[in-house]
């Protein structure tokens, strides 16, 4: 009976043994999987991110080159190799469109062990008529609520008009639909900063504003559209360039402020920034507005916000809520557009993951 309970127990062990051992190994199995994946998926992110570097690369050399690269070494602030990229260049339209193919290689181009192969098309887009002859331009939706609305001059837009007929009461001019002028063309930022910073007013400030400058309200935004109206021949006058580096937001009684104001947040540093203009109240803005995000007035009372020049918005749209009365006028349109002479700058218009 004694050694029937001993070899019971003997059995019992073994299978006790024989369990754990399964769950262990199935633990291990589960870990070392778990490993690997980790692994390749931080591979994965490596890559892409040297796939995104040679597409960088290539946008930064274009139009001028046009040569592939390969075998290029992706290193960290470390000076460590963290993998290496490549691309290559066709051109689909001399000198305004091109298709951009980039890879990216973990940890070589030669043993690779992750790889991600990027698509994108790139594009100069000219500023055509069609960009300065417009009460409003924008590459979103042009939304116009209420009948206190005044708009004096044409519309085009590449979203949706809403309503989709315009009072013509309130309403001088064309509404047109242009999906090809999505997205909004990208000027040359850097030259207008440069620009604004070398406009010094009366007070000794120049015309690029801050987000702290903007919040404080401190130095206040030029009143006037000109600049420098010394010379004789008035086509010479030079208007403001207003360089806002970051969302314009006005409230209450603005007064009237001018020039060429440019909202276009960080995007040198940030190119994806979408800053936008929201007004919110009364006043006169004697000028244009450029708005990589959208535009956004809230009119107020009965004098509502006017502008008198034009306007310009990203993907985010026009919504117009309130009394607001907007008009086109060609004489700031064309000192921007030969005195200014703002040139646009290559911009990427869509990538896919192959």
């Amino acid at each position: 009976m004694l050694k029937n309970n001993k070899g019971v127990l003997l059995v019992a062990v073994f299978m006790i043994i024989a369990v754990v051992s399964v769950l262990l190994g199935a633990f291990l199995f589960r870990n070392i999987w778990d490993a690997k994946n980790t692994l390749r998926y931080k591979q994965g992110i490596i890559a892409l991110h040297c796939a995104e570097a040679s597409l960088d690369k290539a946008i930064a050399k274009l139009p001028a080159d046009v040569t592939a690269l390969a075998n290029v070494a992706l290193t960290d602030n470390n000076n460590i190799t963290r993998g290496e990229y490549a691309h290559t260049i066709a051109i689909l339209d001399m000198g305004k469109r091109w298709k951009v193919e980039s890879w990216g290689y973990v940890p070589s181009q030669s043993q690779p062990e992750a790889v991600v192969h990027l698509e994108a098309h790139i594009s100069k887009k000219d500023l055509l008529d069609s960009f300065w002859d417009n009460a409003i331009y924008t590459s979103g939706n042009a939304c116009i609520n209420g009948t206190a609305f005044d708009l004096n001059g044409d519309v085009l837009y590449a979203g949706s008009l809403f309503p989709a007929t315009l009072n013509p009461a309130n309403f001088t001019g064309t509404a047109t639909n242009d999906m090809s002028i999505a997205p909004l063309v990208k000027l040359d930022y850097d030259y207008l900063r440069t620009v604004a910073a070398t406009q010094i007013k009366a007070d000794g400030s120049d015309n690029v504003y801050t987000a702290a400058e903007i919040a404080s309200k401190t130095p206040p935004l030029p009143v006037s559209f000109w600049f420098d109206q010394s010379d004789p021949n008035p086509a010479n006058w030079i208007p403001n360039v207003v360089y806002v580096e970051t969302d314009l937001v006005l409230n209450g009684d603005i007064g009237t402020i001018g020039g060429f104001l440019v909202v276009v947040g960080d995007v040198i540093s940030d190119p994806n920034e979408t800053t936008s203009t929201t007004i919110n109240g009364t006043g006169y803005i004697d000028g244009c507005v450029y708005s990589i995000g959208e535009f956004r007035v809230n009119g107020g009372g009965g004098i509502g916000l006017n502008v008198l020049g034009g306007v310009w918005s990203g993907s985010d749209g026009v919504l117009l809520n309130g009394s607001v009365d907007i008009g086109y006028h060609k004489p700031y349109m064309d000192a921007i557009r030969y005195i200014i002479n703002p040139s646009s700058i290559l911009q990427l218009i869509s990538w896919r993951k192959l």
